[in-house]
C-alpha cells in the first residue's frame, strides 16, 4: 500500500544566470553533506519515469496550446541530486539539509550550481509518474510551474532505494528552465518491466491514431531475461514482478532494472507443485497471487508466503462454471474488479465481486478488443500493480498496453 501523501508545496522564484562551465562530473556516493557544487552526478534510479513524466506535462501543456517543454539534462542531474538528498537525509523541503536539520543551503543556491533552473516542483510518497502528475496538477502553485509560458526546458528527477529508513520512499524533484535545448518532449523510452514507461509517439498523441505498434523484443526490454519464452507472469506485493518458465521462474528489480537468475518454482513457492505454471496474476484486495496449471489452480498468500489449505482446486467449477474455459493460457487482472482469462485466440471477463463470467463472451482477440495488439493467441499477461500499464507476451516478443488509453503502444 502507498502510504498516504504528505502536502507539496512550490516556489516560483525566477532565476536568470548563466553557468559557464563545469568540472568533471564524477559519481559520489550519499548521502551528500553541505551544498551542491554542481559536479556530484546521481545515477537514474528510472529513467522511464522521468521522461514519462516529461511526456505528461507536455500532453497537459498541448491541451492548454502552450509550447512543449524540452529535456534539460543540466536540471535534471539538480533534480536527481535533491531527490537523493532528500530520501538518504529523511527530509522534504525545497532548501538542502543535512541531518540534525541543519540547513545546508537554499534552493536556488542549490540549483544554481547546475545550471540555469527558474522553479521548482517537489512531491513525495507517488510511486508512478501518473500519481506524481496528479498531486502536482491538483495543487494550483504546482501547476502553475507545470503551465507556466516562460519555461522552455524541464529536468527531472526521480529517487527510491529499498531499504532507506524515509518517511515516503519515492522521491521526486521537477526543476524548470527558461533556457531552450535540444532535449527530447518525452516518453519513447523502453525499459521493460515495472516501468510505467513512455507512449512510443510523445506527449498529445492522438488516441485515435492508427499507427502500427510493433512488438519488442523481450531480451532487450527486460535486461537479463534468462528464458526463452514466457509462460506466465505476476505482480507481487512490494513492487516485485515474477516471469515463469517451464519449473522455473526469475523476479524483476526495479531498483537495478534486471532480471533476477532463475530458481526453481517447487521449494521456493512453498506448497505450488506444479511442473509449469500456465497462467498467473495477483489480487491486490486480498493480497494473494492465483497460479494456474493444466486444469487446477491454487491460492498464494504473501502473507505467509504459501499455498492457502484446501488447494489445489479445478479451474472450472470455481470460476465461473460451464462459461470458463477448462484450462488458460494467460490470464490479466484489472483495476476494474475484472480478471481477463485467454485461451487460444479467445477470452472472457471474470466479475471478481460477482464470482461470474461476464455476458457476451467470449470474445476473440483482434484489433477491435485489444486495440495494438497483433498477437491471435497469448503465452502470458500480466499488470504492473494496480495499472494503467500492462504486459502481452508471446514467444520472444511483447508489447505494452495502457488500460486507461485502451490500445498498446
Amino acid at each position: 500500500m502507498m502510504k498516504n501523501l504528505i502536502p507539496i508545496f512550490s516556489k516560483t522564484f525566477l532565476l536568470l544566470l548563466t553557468i559557464l562551465g563545469y568540472c568533471a562530473v564524477s559519481s559520489q556516493a550519499q548521502p551528500f553533506r553541505g551544498c551542491a557544487k554542481g559536479t556530484e552526478y546521481v545515477k537514474p534510479i528510472n529513467a522511464s519515469f522521468e521522461k514519462e513524466v516529461l511526456r505528461l506535462v507536455n500532453v497537459e501543456r498541448k491541451k492548454r496550446g502552450l509550447q512543449p517543454l524540452t529535456w534539460n539534462e543540466e536540471m535534471a542531474r539538480a533534480a536527481r541530486y535533491h531527490a537523493a538528498d532528500m530520501a538518504h537525509d529523511n527530509y522534504f523541503d525545497h532548501a538542502s539539509y543535512d541531518p540534525g536539520k541543519r540547513k545546508a543551503c537554499k534552493t536556488f543556491e542549490r540549483i544554481r550550481k547546475f545550471g540555469a533552473g527558474s522553479a521548482e516542483n517537489i512531491a513525495a510518497g507517488s510511486s508512478t509518474p501518473e500519481g506524481v502528475m496528479r498531486q502536482w496538477m491538483n495543487s494550483a502553485g504546482h501547476k502553475r510551474n507545470i503551465l507556466s509560458k516562460g519555461s522552455k526546458s524541464l529536468g527531472i528527477g526521480y529517487y527510491y532505494k529499498p531499504g532507506l529508513k524515509n518517511n515516503w520512499r519515492h522521491y521526486w524533484v521537477q526543476n524548470f528552465s527558461w533556457k531552450a535545448t535540444n532535449g527530447s518532449t518525452g516518453g519513447g523510452g523502453n525499459t521493460g518491466g515495472g516501468n510505467s514507461g513512455g507512449g512510443n509517439t510523445g506527449g498529445g498523441t492522438s488516441t485515435g491514431s492508427k499507427t502500427k505498434v510493433a512488438p519488442k523484443k523481450i531480451s532487450q526490454g527486460w535486461k537479463n531475461y534468462p528464458f526463452q519464452k514466457v509462460d506466465a507472469a505476476t505482480y507481487y506485493s512490494g513492487d516485485r514482478f515474477y516471469l515463469f518458465s517451464g519449473n522455473q521462474y526469475s523476479s524483476w528489480n526495479r531498483s537495478t532494472q534486471r532480471m533476477s537468475a532463475p530458481k526453481p518454482i517447487r521449494g521456493n513457492w512453498r506448497g505450488v507443485n506444479f511442473n509449469k505454471i500456465d497462467a498467473a496474476f495477483y489480487w491486490k484486495s486480498n493480497n494473494k497471487v492465483y497460479l494456474f496449471s493444466g486444469n487446477q489452480y491454487v491460492r498464494y498468500d504473501i502473507n505467509t508466503n504459501k499455498v492457502d489449505a484446501g488447494y489445489p482446486k479445478p479451474i472450472q467449477r470455481f470460476w465461473g462454471g460451464s462459461r470458463m474455459f477448462t484450462s488458460v493460457d494467460a490470464a490479466l487482472a484489472y483495476p476494474n474488479g475484472k480478471v481477463y482469462f485467454f485461451k487460444g485466440n479467445r477470452y472472457v471477463r471474470y466479475d471478481f465481486a460477482k464470482n461470474r463470467i461476464d455476458a457476451g463472451y467470449p470474445k476473440a482477440i483482434s484489433q477491435s478488443t485489444w486495440p495494438g495488439i497483433r498477437f491471435r493467441t497469448l503465452d502470458a499477461t500480466v499488470t504492473w500493480g494496480s495499472g494503467p500499464q500492462s504486459y502481452f507476451f508471446k514467444n520472444t516478443y511483447y508489447y505494452r498496453f495502457d488500460i486507461k488509453k485502451d490500445k498498446a503502444y
